[in-house]
């Protein structure tokens, strides 16, 4: 833990009438996992699509490793670090899982993809390709066309296709979303290892699993920041408790 890696200020985003995002301000510090919970509509997806550039705020500013990346484009985002899974699962259903990875190492990389050409045979995915697929437990499943995944591993390779950009900050949106008692067991082992090598924001509905793996908390309810802090001030709290927690 140190220094910041993440800092939102003041951001703002609304639809319409719709306030999604209200002057919202947190920080975001190196080496923890710092989760962002709300209730349906509290504006957590909203805050991920801002970050991560799929959506422009109306307002404030986005500060990742000390540079204003308010104005940045996605792919510009995550040449610099920052990477994001989705709320709903992404990967190309016809190709192997490491075939889905091979792609993920050699758009990092700059590959020019050439065609008739086998990515698996690439000098650099074969150099990172074993411990791409070991860091999410899928070296079994590596021959496997992604469409015969279960779901819990589908987001396991989408949390791989993310890593191999080899971010500083990994933004997770609902990532035990459809996810069975044993699933959420295992990609929030996961979560937890990866801990030691990337900084993690998790935006998640699921409060054992927060509780569990957050060391800190932001608390959002109707796009605007009603509490933030280690999770047993989190817990306690009578705002959050009232808004939220209470509800469970």
């Amino acid at each position: 833990m140190g220094a910041e890696i993440l800092a939102v200020k003041r951001l703002r985003k609304s639809f319409g009438a719709v306030r999604a995002c209200q002057d919202l301000s947190f920080t975001v510090q190196r080496g923890v996992i710092h989760a962002l919970i709300g209730p349906n509509g509290a504006g957590k997806t909203t805050v991920a699509n801002l970050l991560s550039g799929e959506l422009r705020p109306d307002g404030g500013h986005i500060i990742f490793a000390g540079a204003d990346i308010t104005t940045l484009k996605t792919y510009q985002r995550a040449r610099i670090g920052l990477a994001r899974s989705f709320q709903i699962t992404q990967v190309f259903e016809e190709l192997s899982v490491a075939e889905n990875m091979a792609l993920a190492i050699l758009a990092n990389e700059g590959g020019n993809f050439r065609f008739w050409h086998d990515a698996l045979c690439s000098p650099v995915v074969l150099e990172r390709l074993p411990l791409a697929l070991e860091r999410v437990d899928l070296v079994a499943q590596q021959k496997m066309a992604a469409k015969h995944l279960s779901h819990g591993e589908r987001r396991q390779l989408e949390v791989g296709m993310a890593l191999a950009g080899r971010p500083t900050l990994l933004i997770l949106d609902e990532p035990m979303a459809g996810q069975g008692p044993g699933g959420t067991r295992e990609l929030s082992r996961i979560i937890k290892d990866l801990k030691n090598e990337v900084s993690i924001l998790l935006v998640e509905h699921d409060m054992q699993v927060v509780f569990s793996l957050a060391d800190h908390i932001t608390v959002l309810v109707n796009g605007a920041c009603i509490a933030d802090g280690p999770p047993e001030a989190i817990r306690q709290d009578a705002a959050v408790q009232a808004a939220y927690l209470g509800r469970q």
